[in-house]
């Protein structure tokens, strides 16, 4: 059965649009609150290209597209290539700029797309139309220029067609254009051997996005890491690994994304005062939705699961009275206590004494049938 939708109510008196339910336990077998690398790798060349845009300004950027003669199918070929012409070409007229690579649909042959800075405003008198029916008359001179030194320098180094144009669109739809094929290249249009070869670049120092950055929706994801560093007593994340061991996240990661904390823990704060935003909301929406009962036997269940995946990983995947015992003992209840199985000393867990009325102990499963699978060592 699903869950019913979940309206929130911000601060300020507006009225937030209601969210949708999701199903009450969902299968864990495909994680879908996390992006993959692929799509992180895409966001910092569209962010990295769009902030590019936005600092020099519209008017100054060109669209720099370096094609080949003669089929080039291999990304170390063309790489090399295009190294080659940046390194010794492309930065005399172009201090700083940014580049794409990726296969032309037809031919397969890879070619580059670069934004560049020019220097001067390109855009506001260039003649489009007259362009596009092969009429340059009407051109800056000094871009005619440009391009007639960028066609002889590319000829030299192997390439074929070469062009520089005005930007058309806006800066965000530009780097929407040039980087919305990367995420299908980085998976499927290396040959093997090639994937180390990379489709984005900078050159001239000039960067905002670095790939080591956290999405603004991790930071659900990393209150929660807090909250179950708080529980278990852990200064920092470096103490995971040496309690758990390296791999500790591929055991409990499944259940603490879905782990349903207090509601400020979702909120933002704005002006002193701590609100909804539609993130947190949304967030919010999704793990209350994946349990039954009232709200606080929710949070009650998700808690247990996390809990009951670390005793898993404590005293094996075929533990499982010890790790429900040692769950229900950090909830505060003993189910069984003369029977209760602690982790090791050194771990040093807090065991609370306190007992759970018994609506809430109702909700706590009492076999591993009643469990949504999780993943065990």
């Amino acid at each position: 059965m699903n869950a019913p939708a979940l309206s929130y109510q911000p601060s300020n008196g507006t009225k937030a649009p209601a969210l949708a339910g999701a199903p009450a336990l969902p299968s864990l077998k495909k994680d879908n609150s996390t992006r993959t690398g692929r799509s992180k790798a895409v966001f910092v060349a569209e962010e990295n290209i769009r902030l590019y845009i936005a600092r020099f300004g519209e008017p100054q950027i060109g669209l720099l597209t370096v094609t080949t003669p003669s089929p080039c199918l291999r990304a170390f070929e063309f790489q090399r290539m295009w190294h080659s012409f940046q390194t010794h070409a492309v930065k005399e007229w172009f201090p700083t700029g940014m580049w794409v690579r990726e296969r032309q649909p037809r031919s397969g042959n890879w070619h580059a797309h670069a934004v560049v800075n020019v220097g001067w405003d390109i855009k506001t008198a260039f003649p489009f139309a007259q362009v596009e029916t092969g009429f340059y008359a009407n051109v800056d001179a000094r871009l005619r220029e440009l391009w007639k030194a960028l066609r002889e320098r590319g000829s030299a180094y192997g390439f074929g067609r070469i062009e520089l144009l005005p930007l058309k669109h806006s800066g965000p739809a530009c780097a929407r254009y040039l980087t919305k094929y990367l995420g299908k290249a980085f998976s499927t249009e290396k040959s093997e051997g090639e994937e180390k070869c990379r489709l984005f670049g900078v050159w001239g120092g000039v960067r905002f996005v670095h790939s080591h950055f956290s999405f603004v929706s991790s930071r659900i994801l990393r209150r929660k890491r807090a909250w179950l560093a708080e529980r278990l007593g852990i200064v920092d994340s470096d103490e995971f690994k040496q309690r758990y061991g390296a791999h500790w996240w591929h055991f409990i990661g499944p259940a603490l994304r879905e782990v349903i904390l207090p509601e400020d823990h979702y909120k933002v704060e704005v002006n002193g005062e701590l609100v909804w935003d539609t993130l947190g909301a949304l967030a919010y929406s999704e793990d209350i939705t994946r349990f039954s009962g009232s709200d606080e036997a929710r949070m009650l269940q998700s808690h247990f699961y996390v809990f009951y995946a670390l005793g898993k990983l404590l005293f094996g995947r075929h533990a499982t009275a010890q790790a429900n015992d040692f769950a229900a003992g950090m909830l505060g209840y003993r189910r069984n206590a003369p029977e209760l199985s602690a982790p090791a000393p050194q771990l040093d867990l807090n065991f609370r004494e306190q007992r759970l009325s018994l609506d809430l102990l109702a909700s706590l499963p009492n076999s591993e049938a009643a469990r949504p699978p999780l993943r065990a060592p």
